[in-house]
Formats: structure tokens, sequence, C-alpha cells
């Protein structure tokens, strides 16, 4: 199949509506789960990318979250809840990652300290190249998020990078909406105001989750779905 075919296909799966997709999903068109997979890829790495804190370890919960979601399609009683259902499959997936390697998720206030250094952001921001600044000011600011405690980090990249509500995301970190309030809260006092300001102004799309990354997790997932 050439480039062209792939991508026109990958278009026509895209302009239909997640109903449509599950309904040929289920009716044996397991193919039909690549428009489910590239409508939301980008938010799944955003989630397990959260947690795990590493691209590569993100895109295996990726891809561990989709084969679990396929085989409990059936179960999903409402398709509208599909962003978020997939959404808690995939966090679920990674924490499982930590687990077996033996890693924990701690969250100690006490120990917090400001990520961000302003006076670094300013002067990425004032070269003279904008996008050259943009792409280095993106790099600065994931890597001040990373540097997040484990449970700020996963309340902000839902919040303030994925646009989800407080309560989505509570539904999806099984916290309480207070909880999430309050470790949004306490996220943005540590990034501060000015990265808030800077995300805006630069129109800065953090944690990208496409081209062959995303073809990656696509092809792997239907290869093993279609073994």
């Amino acid at each position: 199949m050439s480039v062209a075919e792939q991508q026109l296909i990958t278009q026509t799966l895209l302009s239909r509506s997640d109903e449509e997709l599950v309904q040929l999903i289920l009716q044996g068109e397991t193919s039909a789960y690549e428009g489910i997979m590239r409508r939301y890829n980008q938010r799944l790495f955003r989630v397990t990318r959260s947690i795990v804190n590493n691209d590569a370890e993100a895109m295996d919960a990726m891809q561990e979250a989709y084969i679990k979601a396929f085989s409990q399609l059936e179960t999903l009683q409402d398709i509208k809840a599909l962003p978020g259902w997939l959404s808690r499959i995939a966090r679920n997936e990674a924490l499982q990652y930590l687990r077996q390697n033996q890693r924990t998720i701690l969250m100690t206030p006490d120990e917090l300290e400001p990520v961000v250094e302003l006076a670094a952001m300013a002067n990425v921001k004032n070269q003279p190249d904008s996008e050259l600044a943009n792409k280095q000011l993106g790099h600065l600011l994931e890597s001040s998020i990373d540097k997040l405690p484990d449970a700020f980090r996963s309340v902000f990249m839902l919040r303030a990078i994925e646009q989800c509500s407080v309560r989505e995301t509570a539904e999806i970190l099984a916290l309480e909406e207070a909880t999430v309030k309050t470790r949004y809260f306490r996220a943005n006092a540590l990034l501060q105001q000015q990265l808030s300001t800077h995300m805006k102004e630069a129109g800065l799309g953090l944690y990208e989750f496409a081209g062959h990354r995303c073809n990656a997790v696509v092809g792997n997932v239907l290869s093993r779905l279609l073994d």
C-alpha cells in the first residue's frame, strides 16, 4: 500500500465519529481501531507520560492500554465516555508499569522547590528567531514540568495541557475534585505564573505526539490485534 493510500484510509477513519468507529470494531473490523488510536494518541501519551516520566515507557504503557481497551470495548455503555474511559485505562497501565519496575509515585510537599529559572526563560524568549525560541522554550517548559512531584505533574498535564475539566481530571486520576484543585494550584505555584503566560503567548504544544511515534504505536497495536 502506498503512502498516499494509507493517508486516505487514515483520513477516512478520522472523519468518522467515535460511535461509528466503535460499531465497526465490534462488527469485526479491527482495522477501524486505528481511527480511535490516532484520535486519542495525544491525550493518552500525555496521561502516561505524566506518570512514568519517560517517552519510551509512556509509549509502552499506551500500547498496553490500547490492547486492554480493545478487549473491553464491548463493555463501554456510553460512547461519549470513551475519552475518559481510555484515559483511566492508560493511567492504570502506567501505574502498573511503575509497580512492575518497583517504582512508586511519591508526593512530599516539604521537598518541593521552584523548578523554573525565569531568567533562562526570558533569554530564550528574547532570541531573534522566534520559531527557534519557541522550540527551545518548549523544551525548557517540558523539562520544568518533568521536575514537578509526580502527583502534581499528572494533574497539571491533564488540566493545563490537555485542558480537561476538574471533574474529568478527578475521574481519570481517581481523586477528589478538591484534591485536583489543590494540586493544580500548587503545581502552578511551583511553575510560577510567568510559565503559564509564556505558554499562552507562544502557543506551545507541549508533549506533542505525532509523526513516527504516533505511527509506531498504531502499527504495533494493530499488529498484535491482527496477528
